[in-house]
């Protein structure tokens, strides 16, 4: 194979690459927006966030920075 051929082959799988990753960036897109609108809404249960969940990850972090000094 020659050069030209592979740098040929190079940039058609680059382009394959770079449109799947903007695929996948656009469902991701799209659930972050799905979950979005499910958590503000009160009708979707266990959607909306535990405040005292929130306040142990908090607790879990601040543990984790005081081990890290």
């Amino acid at each position: 194979m020659e050069y030209d051929e592979r740098a040929e082959q190079l940039e058609r799988e680059a382009e394959k690459m770079k449109q799947e990753s903007e695929r996948v960036s656009g469902r991701i897109d799209k659930s972050r927006s799905d979950w979005e609108s499910k958590q503000a809404d009160q009708q979707v249960p266990g959607a909306q966030s535990d405040p005292l969940a929130k306040e142990d990850r908090e607790d879990e972090e601040d543990e984790s920075k005081e081990e890290d000094e």
